[in-house]
């Protein structure tokens, strides 16, 4: 299917906001959001995410890739990155939203060795006989998500999602695939985003990524432009502006060290990109973390 160009690509769950949060992951209630858009969300994309919704009750009709079809709970619907997807929603919906950030989806990919897991297709599932243990591991998620910034939160949450992304792999049998497909610009942007977030400490440049890819670098940075409205550049420091605040926010190195493990030669000159792309110094974004934790 082509892309439409006035389908929004947003980032968690309506948000055109394009930065992945630092937990690469969020978690909450079914019914929080789709009640502040009265349980009718319109046709959206996510870049550079996947999304599990836990149908607990109520139902739904769900749109995805231009296969409607009719929910009811309890199910599971695992969107992929880049699906279009709408929903209208019974006002009785109770249930998760899930939205995971591809580097997380990655080490997954590792750990359970498959180069394509569940959590990156597009299905429907019915849960019935593990449904028990699937809402502990959506509880144990939520209550750790919902937690302030404490010492190994991030590791807590991403060893949960794997072991959730292994839930999937181990009863996703009796499961309907959408048409999830695809045109070339998506599948382009999807591979570049690989791409990036196995090679991002190296600075590689954009010429280098698209040759890989075998494109031209303008053909790259169009396609990311008409798909995301950012730059290819963008995409790359974005990930390495990412990878610094989560260093900032989850371990003791000092400014320095973070700069050197991220392939930084010169840690001033890390303190000016990171000004740059979030409008604070290293120090300060830290501070800043630090003192919002206290208060929460």
């Amino acid at each position: 299917m082509a892309q439409c160009p006035n389908i929004p690509t947003v980032q968690i769950y309506g948000e055109k906001d394009q930065q992945v949060t630092p937990d690469l992951l969020h978690c909450e209630p079914l019914i929080t959001r789709s009640r502040a858009h009265q349980f009718s969300i319109r046709p959206h994309r996510h870049h550079g995410l996947s999304q599990i919704f836990y149908l607990k009750n109520g139902s739904g009709e769900a749109n995805l890739d231009g296969d409607p079809t009719t929910i009811k709970g309890p199910c599971l619907i695992v969107i992929s990155e880049m699906c279009v997807h709408d929903f209208l929603w019974s006002d009785d919906v109770s249930g998760y939203v899930l939205s995971i950030a591809n580097p997380l989806l990655d080490n997954v990919g590792a750990v359970i060795q498959k180069e394509r897991p569940v959590i990156k297709s597009t299905l429907i599932m019915t849960v019935r006989r593990e449904q028990k243990q699937l809402e502990s591991i959506l509880e144990l998620i939520q209550f750790e998500y919902n937690q302030s910034v404490i010492s190994s939160r991030s590791e807590a949450l991403g060893a949960l999602v794997q072991i959730l992304c292994i839930w999937l792999e181990r009863n996703a049998v009796q499961r309907h695939f959408a048409g999830n497909s695809q045109d070339k610009k998506s599948e382009y942007l999807n591979r570049f985003s690989d791409l990036i977030n196995r090679d991002f400490i190296q600075h590689r440049k954009v010429e280098s990524y698209a040759k890989e890819l075998g494109i031209t670098a303008p053909y790259l940075n169009n396609l990311c432009q008409q798909l995301i409205q950012r730059s290819a550049l963008h995409m790359v420091h974005n990930r390495l502006l990412l990878e610094a605040k989560r260093h900032l926010i989850y371990t003791v190195l000092s400014i320095n060290e973070i700069a050197y493990e991220l392939g930084f030669n010169d840690p001033a000159y890390f303190n000016r990109f990171f000004k740059r792309l979030s409008g604070l110094t290293p120090k300060q974004f830290r501070v800043k973390t630090i003192n919002s934790s206290d208060l929460a």
